[in-house]
Formats: C-alpha cells, sequence, structure tokens
C-alpha cells in the first residue's frame, strides 16, 4: 500500500579522452551525478524512525525522505548568569519557579525554535540532511613502455552523517568508556570554557537532553574523496616472451582503500550499514560505528600462454 508520493530528479553526465604521445600513452575517465528527492504527499502524518534515541529523522512533504530531525544546539550554559538572561526556559523545566539556575550550568543550551520562551519537544527540527549534493568518481591510467599505473578515486560532496556511534562513546547511557574526544573537549569553566560537550561530570549531571535526546552535536559533514585503489603493473616485453613461449606475463601490485580524504570523525564516512536498517532510505546516514574498511596489498601475475 503506498502511503504517499515522491518526486526524484537528477542528472548524470560522463566523460572520457584517451590519447598517446609518443610512448606515453593515457586514458581518463570521470562521472558526476545530482538528484533531487522531495516528498510530494504522505497519506498520514509525518513519519519519524528511532534508534535508541527517539526521532532522530523525519519523512515529511516538501523535504527529501529521512531528514536528520532533534534539538538544535546553541552552545553551553557559562554561568548561572547566562541561563538565567537566555530568557529561555532549559530543556524539561515547566515555569521560572522550577529552574535551578546552578544545574544548568556546563549543560547544553538548546534553540527555542518556537519562540515560545521554553525548551520542550515543540522546538525539535531539521538537523540535517544524508542526500548528498554530488557524487562521482575518476578512472586514471597511464602506460609507458611495459610499465602501466591505474587508479580509481570517487567522491561524496555535501551529505551530513548522524554519528550516532557517539551515544556510546561520548555519553554514559550504558556507562561505557568515554572517548578521548569527549574527555579533551568536555566544557569545564576554568581548564576549558570554550568546550563543545558537557561539563564532564557523569551521566546524573551532563543532563538528559545531552545523552537521551538526538540533537545536533551529533551531525558532520560526511563529504570525502577516497582513492579506492592503484595498481602498477609491468608487462615483459615480446623479445623474452618469444624464448619462453609464453604470450603474456604481467606482474603487479595493488593497494586498495588508500586513503580518504574527509573532515569526518567515524572510522568512515562511507556508511555501508545502519545495523537493521540497513535497506530502509528513511535511515539514511546513520553511523552506529561499524568497522572501517580495511586496507588491502594484493601482488600477482597475469599468464597467458
Amino acid at each position: 500500500i503506498n502511503i504517499g508520493d515522491m518526486k526524484n530528479r537528477g542528472i548524470d553526465l560522463s566523460i572520457g579522452w584517451r590519447d598517446k604521445v609518443g610512448e606515453f600513452g593515457y586514458n581518463i575517465t570521470a562521472n558526476i551525478s545530482r538528484y533531487k528527492n522531495e516528498v510530494t504527499r504522505l497519506g498520514s502524518s509525518d513519519l519519524f524512525n528511532d534508534t535508541r534515541l527517539s526521532k532522530v529523522n523525519i519523512t515529511t512533504v516538501g523535504q527529501p525522505v529521512g531528514m536528520f530531525y532533534g534539538y538544535q544546539i546553541e552552545g553551553i550554559y557559562q554561568n548561572e548568569q547566562d541561563v538565567i538572561s537566555s530568557g529561555v526556559l532549559p530543556y524539561g523545566v515547566a515555569t521560572e519557579n522550577d529552574l535551578v539556575a546552578s544545574a544548568w550550568v556546563g549543560r547544553y543550551k538548546m534553540k527555542d525554535v518556537n519562540n515560545d520562551g521554553k525548551i520542550d519537544a515543540d522546538d525539535r527540527t531539521i538537523i540535517g540532511n544524508p542526500h548528498p549534493d554530488l557524487t562521482g568518481g575518476v578512472n586514471l591510467s597511464l602506460g609507458w613502455r611495459g610499465f602501466d599505473l591505474s587508479t580509481y578515486l570517487y567522491f561524496s560532496v555535501g551529505n551530513d552523517l548522524f554519528a550516532m556511534y557517539k551515544y556510546y562513546t561520548h555519553f554514559g547511557s550504558l556507562q561505557s568508556a568515554y572517548s578521548k574526544d569527549r574527555r579533551d573537549n568536555s566544557w569545564h569553566p576554568q581548564t576549558n570554557p570554550d568546550g563543545i560537550y558537557p561539563l564532564w561530570a557523569g551521566t546524573s549531571n551532563e543532563g538528559t537532553e545531552a545523552a537521551n535526546e538526538s540533537n545536533s552535536t551529533y551531525i558532520e559533514d560526511g563529504s570525502y574523496l577516497r582513492m579506492q585503489t592503484l595498481t602498477l603493473g609491468y608487462t615483459l616485453p615480446k623479445s623474452i616472451l618469444s624464448k619462453i613461449k609464453f604470450e603474456k606475463i604481467r606482474v603487479y601490485g595493488q593497494v586498495s582503500n588508500v586513503f580518504t580524504l574527509t573532515g569526518y570523525s567515524g572510522l568512515d564516512p562511507e556508511v555501508r550499514s545502519n545495523n537493521e536498517d540497513s535497506s530502509n532510505d528513511m535511515m539514511k546516514g546513520i553511523d552506529y560505528g561499524s568497522y572501517g574498511m580495511p586496507r588491502q596489498f594484493i601482488l600477482g601475475v597475469n599468464i597467458s600462454f
């Protein structure tokens, strides 16, 4: 049963060039793709998906499928006066009489999206987009005499990732070991007033808004450039092959997953699996902390009789 409609528009471009100058030959092909997805109708209300956090993404009319959803973090409360003068009651505080300013120093300051003077579930909003602006790749091969060198690079630009693994490494919900990033970048009034994470004082002090609510600190730029393969080979000349009665002998070495350029802090920006929901487009771009892609070294020989 269809519960809605969506529209996909896109463009794919590919170009190639091959030439030879003297004994040097080269071949290059490149492709680039862009698409835009938009939900145009839903037969019901907005659709949400949960991980261990509630409503980490939303599918709603006028937006792409599976946009990241949660609270927008504006910073850390620096002191009691900062809490009071903000003019907004912090997360979960119902009235001014319930506000204990000292209890909020070092905790997340959230954006009052609907401007009603308090932070509650109505302030959750779209905080990221898992869909890339551009994807593409480049194949390059060079040849000189008996030597050949080839490589394949591909990229993704403009997509966000939801670093779900931080639930385990940065916040104490499961009493797990904390990461070095959480240790070094936690707010402290004297030693690190510019810290981006709440005061490191245990689960009872960092607040449920940090550990148990989807928020913008989980969102990171997932753009990357990866060299997938690099291969160097040498084909024996015919003068040698004719003496040993072989048609062709080529020896080569290959490295896979050569390098990845990215600003993403997780193990791998190419999120290949999102737990049990790996086939669900509405859960696209959620990184549970799966193993990164291994680097492989291969030596081989191609022989033709």
